[in-house]
């Protein structure tokens, strides 16, 4: 997902869906921040492994006895 072009609405935006009030400072901190974090954020996804399964797999299901 490319940086919006209008990164301060996106912020604002997001803040607002998690119901988060922050000051000005804080603020221009995230606008600042955004950029690095969505391209880090889109860097994590990688197309080749989308329907692999986890190395890690918790099953809540307790095992047979006896195995």
């Amino acid at each position: 997902m490319p940086v919006p072009k209008d990164v301060p609405s996106a912020v604002r935006a997001m803040l607002e869906a998690a119901g988060l009030t922050v000051s000005e400072d804080e603020f221009k901190a995230f606008v600042e921040m955004y950029p690095m974090l969505r391209e880090a954020t889109d860097s994590l996804y990688i197309e080749e492994v989308r329907y692999e399964e986890p190395a890690l797999v918790f099953t809540p299901v307790a095992p047979a006895k006896g195995v």
